[in-house]
C-alpha cells in the first residue's frame, strides 16, 4: 500500500503537532527544535520519518513516562501491600514492607510522596476494614475486629510518610547532576 504525497505531509504534520503538544509543557525547547528541523526537510518521506521519530520521542521524554509509570507503580504497591497484609498480621514485617514500598515510590516520583504515603499507609486499615465489614478473614485471623480497632491502624501512615520522604530525597540525589551535588 502506498500513501499519496499530500497524505504523507498531512500525516507528518499531524504527528509533529502531537509531539509538540506533548512536549510543550515539559520540554518546549525540544518541541521548537523538532518543528524547525521538520520544516527544513525537503522530502515528504524524510519529513514523515522525522515526525514519527519525534512522536515516539515525546513518549520517551522523562516526564511523559511519569504519567504512566507512577500510577502503575502506585497500584502495584497498594496491591503488594494488600497481599502482604492479607497473609500476615500487623508487626515489624508490615512496617518493613510499607517502608520498602514507600522508599521506592518516593524515589520514583518525589513530588507525590504525600499521596504515596497515604495510599500505602492506609492499606492496613482498609484490609482490616474489609475483614470487619464483610466477615471474610484470612485463615490466621482468630477473632473479629471492630471498626474502632481497624481505625487505629492508620498509624501505619506515619512510617509510610517517613519512607516516602526518604525516597523523595534519594530520588532528588539520584536525579541531580554531579555539579548540583557538589
Amino acid at each position: 500500500m502506498t500513501i499519496s504525497i499530500g497524505a504523507k505531509r498531512r500525516l507528518a504534520d499531524l504527528l509533529m503537532g502531537h509531539a509538540r503538544r506533548r512536549l510543550r509543557g515539559q520540554r518546549p525547547d525540544w518541541a521548537e527544535a523538532m518543528m524547525r528541523e521538520a520544516e527544513e526537510l525537503d522530502s515528504d518521506d524524510e519529513r514523515l520519518r522525522w515526525s514519527t521519530g519525534c512522536a515516539y520521542a515525546s513518549y520517551r521524554a522523562p516526564a511523559a513516562l511519569d504519567d504512566f509509570v507512577y500510577p502503575v507503580a502506585l497500584m502495584a504497591g497498594v496491591a503488594l501491600m494488600s497481599a502482604y497484609q492479607w497473609s500476615a498480621d500487623e508487626g515489624l514485617g508490615t512496617v518493613a514492607v510499607i517502608c520498602m514500598i514507600g522508599v521506592l515510590l518516593g524515589v520514583l516520583e518525589p513530588r507525590r510522596n504525600l499521596l504515596s504515603a497515604a495510599a500505602i499507609g492506609a492499606v492496613v486499615t482498609a484490609v482490616n476494614g474489609f475483614e470487619t465489614l464483610t466477615g471474610i478473614k484470612p485463615t490466621y485471623e482468630i477473632r473479629f475486629h471492630s471498626l474502632v480497632h481497624d481505625a487505629k491502624w492508620t498509624v501505619f501512615i506515619a512510617p509510610a510518610l517517613v519512607a516516602c520522604i526518604v525516597g523523595r530525597y534519594a530520588g532528588q540525589v539520584l536525579r541531580s547532576t554531579p555539579d548540583e551535588a557538589a
